[in-house]
C-alpha cells in the first residue's frame, strides 16, 4: 500500500500526469497538421519542459513544508 505523500505516490502521479499531457498534447498537434511522429517529438520536449518545472515546484514545496516542521 502506497501511503499519501510517500516518494512512491508522487512518482506514480508524476508519471499519471506526464502520460496525460504527453497525450494531450500529441492530439493537439495533430490537429494542428503535423503527422505522428512529429507531433510525438514536439510533445516530448514539451512535456519535459512542462514536467521539469511541475518537479521544481514540487521539491521546491516539499523543501519549504519540511523547514516549517523542523523550526
Amino acid at each position: 500500500m502506497v501511503k499519501i505523500g510517500s516518494p512512491e505516490m508522487s512518482r506514480s502521479f508524476l508519471q499519471k500526469e506526464r502520460q496525460r499531457i504527453f497525450r494531450e498534447l500529441i492530439r493537439q498537434y495533430q490537429q494542428d497538421g503535423y503527422d505522428t511522429r512529429e507531433a510525438k517529438r514536439i510533445a516530448k520536449q514539451d512535456t519535459d519542459d512542462i514536467m521539469s518545472d511541475k518537479e521544481t515546484f514540487i521539491d521546491n514545496y516539499i523543501q519549504d513544508t519540511w523547514e516549517d516542521v523542523d523550526e
